[in-house]
């Protein structure tokens, strides 16, 4: 079966743990897209959920936005077992509009019966000047189901007699392509028979991220971003060469390694990698960017909610003006963290310049990461600890020298690491780990929906 297949099913089981109703609203089996009715009280919650099942599903959210008052669109975001990226997008919907006309209320599209759904893959098609033979066929089939209550439905959104005979023929003979060259028209007939509501407006239109690859001219160049490109082509990136345009992120060909180790949105490969390497390279820091960019919009949803004393220290810091906080609550920042990070008690946290810091990371009260100088047998005082992603660090923890805290892992309260913890496992005192990386990954590939990012 298609990962994609366990993701959705396991985001499906999700939202049934969490009694929150819904009904599937686009074709079903799709691989890599579901679209999905919620009420309206749920729809509120959506960033918080989604944020969580990326959490315990071990998944990237690299898209979320709210294109219309009443829906959620996201991109998860995963590598396969041979570290290829795989993407699945979600549109979730409480009431159905488009622009200042609503089309369908969220009672009516979380019951689920054929016509609704009917209707609205038929508006959808409209709306978005797009008719696949795979929607057709689903259309058809629809029809099929309860052809008088799609009739009726017809006859609400289109008013005009002659557009309802040519969309009731196109239903009932799966033939779409008369429909499909009038598509303008069969929109423009929609909008006439249903009026504009005074409502918030549609959200504010965002333009794809924009990456650009620069640094030393050659095919080798140009042969990388053709890869990278392909592979993160669901994501619908601008993706070109050069300077002569402002760009989001920058892939540095041919560029020393330390280039952007204090930037977020810089990434440089060498021509020593293979040319695989510095796809996976890429695209890895592509993803990151990405994913933090959600995290930064939507900090509470994807990360937790930080007390506001957790909330204006990691401001300031961010804005290079975090000494008085710090002295305030007994902290030493001096790492720069790439992405929010859950401190439910923001006191007497040490982090060392050169630490690295995930995605998703809580660090609890007196937690200490950096060097470890004075431990016999180092040899190199300077080295300080990578904490991936999804990592819990419990309080009190210290994690020293150059190692390196798996995604998913979990450091225990009092422990003292200095040896890296594979991801998905638990350390407890002195370096005590709970579980093998290969055990703890065949575990939960054998869960439905489970996807391992090792």
């Amino acid at each position: 079966m298609d990962d994609r297949d366990y993701v959705a099913q396991a985001l499906l089981d999700s939202l049934r743990s969490h009694a929150m109703p819904f009904a599937v609203l686009g074709p079903e089996g799709t691989p890599g897209a579901l679209e999905l009715s919620l009420e309206r009280r749920a729809l509120a919650h959506a960033p918080r959920f989604l944020g969580r099942f990326s959490q315990d599903f071990d998944l990237r959210l690299v898209e979320l936005e709210r294109p219309q008052p009443g829906a959620w669109d996201c991109t998860l975001a995963w590598n396969d077992e041979v570290g290829h990226p795989r993407f699945m997008s979600v549109r979730l919907v409480g009431d159905y509009w488009r622009g200042l006309r609503r089309y369908l209320s969220a009672e009516e599209l979380t019951a689920g019966t054929s016509d609704v759904r009917f209707a609205y893959g038929l508006i959808e098609a409209a709306e978005r000047q797009i008719l696949t033979d795979e929607r057709g066929a689903w259309l058809s089939a629809l029809w099929q189901e309860d052809s008088v209550a799609a009739t009726e439905m017809l006859r609400r959104f289109w008013r005009d007699a002659h557009a309802q005979r040519v969309l009731a023929h196109a239903a009932r003979t799966g033939s779409w392509s008369a429909v499909r060259s009038q598509l303008g028209a069969v929109r423009r007939r929609l909008r006439r028979s249903v009026p504009l509501r005074l409502a918030l407006p549609p959200a504010a239109f965002r333009r794809r991220p924009r990456i650009t690859f620069t640094g030393r001219e050659s095919a080798l160049r140009a042969s990388l971003m053709g890869h990278v490109r392909s592979r993160l082509a669901p994501l619908g990136l601008e993706v070109f060469e050069g300077e002569g345009r402002a760009a989001d992120f920058r892939v540095v060909f041919d560029a020393p390694e330390d280039l952007g180790r204090d930037l977020d949105n810089v990434v440089a490969v060498g021509k020593a990698q293979t040319l695989g390497a510095m796809v996976a390279a890429a695209e890895a820091a592509v993803l990151r960017w990405l994913e933090c960019r959600v995290e930064r919009r939507y900090p509470g949803a994807m990360v937790g909610d930080n007390p506001l004393a957790a909330r204006l220290l990691q401001l300031a810091l961010r804005a290079g003006v975090g000494a008085p906080l710090q002295l305030a609550l007994h902290c030493r920042i001096d790492a720069k963290l790439r992405a929010p990070v859950l401190m439910p008690v923001p006191q007497g946290i040490v982090i060392e310049r050169g630490v690295v810091i995930g995605r998703r990371v809580t660090v609890m009260h007196q937690v200490t990461l950096g060097r470890k100088e004075g431990v016999t047998g180092t040899g190199d005082g300077s080295a300080v600890p990578v904490v991936e992603d999804n990592v819990f660090i419990g309080a009190g923890a210290k994690v020293l020298g150059r190692v390196r805290i798996g995604r998913g892992a979990t450091v225990g309260a009092n422990a003292v690491v200095t040896r890296d913890v594979p991801s998905h496992c638990t350390v407890v005192g002195a370096n005590r780990i709970l579980g093998a990386a290969e055990a703890v990954a065949a575990t939960r590939r054998e869960k439905p929906g489970a996807v391992v990012n090792m």
